[in-house]
């Protein structure tokens, strides 16, 4: 069970439900911050994602990707700092023993590199997370290949934005995961 349970109130489709919000974290060697975690219950369950997480009552989906930001990483960050929303993300996963439902927003932020400070984690994070690592995009569409990396398209959008720029459309991803 989450220590943080009262975070995930049931929806209208009876599923735990929450907003969320995270960023995409890219350096100035054009590599991508992933955080490789498991499921609470079942440890052989793992997939890497971006930094980011529930959003708290009142909190916008930008301040809670700068202080979810602060927290996991140590950096700080400012609102404006941020490029987005450029993806939202709909999706269904089981986790913690049961099916949940998270809305999320996704934001860029390119950042120099900096050294990473576990020491803000919550009791919750620290029996989840396992890692964090910085990749390249070619990299990051390897390890797709090897492990589920989450949302899926997430590496495709990096190149995207990397060579194009962002265009300020937001991408719409609807993921269920079982």
């Amino acid at each position: 069970m989450l220590e943080k349970e009262n975070e995930w109130p049931i929806g209208e489709d009876g599923l735990p439900t929450r907003k969320a919000a995270r960023v995409v974290l890219i350096d100035e060697s054009e590599r991508v911050l992933l955080i490789r975690g498991h499921d609470a219950d079942d440890p052989t369950h793992e997939w890497w994602f971006t930094v980011g997480g529930g959003l708290e009552p009142g909190e916008t989906p930008k301040q809670g990707a700068v202080r979810e930001a602060f927290e996991e990483t140590g950096l700080r960050l400012d609102p404006s700092e941020l490029v987005g929303p450029l993806i939202y993300r709909d999706s269904k996963f089981f986790f913690a023993d049961r099916t949940r439902r998270q809305m999320e927003h996704f934001f860029l932020a390119r950042v120099q590199h900096f050294d990473l400070d576990y020491s803000r984690w919550s009791k919750d994070e620290r029996g989840v997370l396992d890692e964090m690592r910085w990749f390249t995009v070619s990299e990051a569409k390897e390890l797709r290949t090897k492990a589920k990396v989450f949302p899926d398209l997430l590496p495709d959008l990096i190149e995207k934005w990397l060579t194009r720029g962002t265009d300020g459309d937001c991408v719409k991803i609807d993921e269920y995961n079982e």
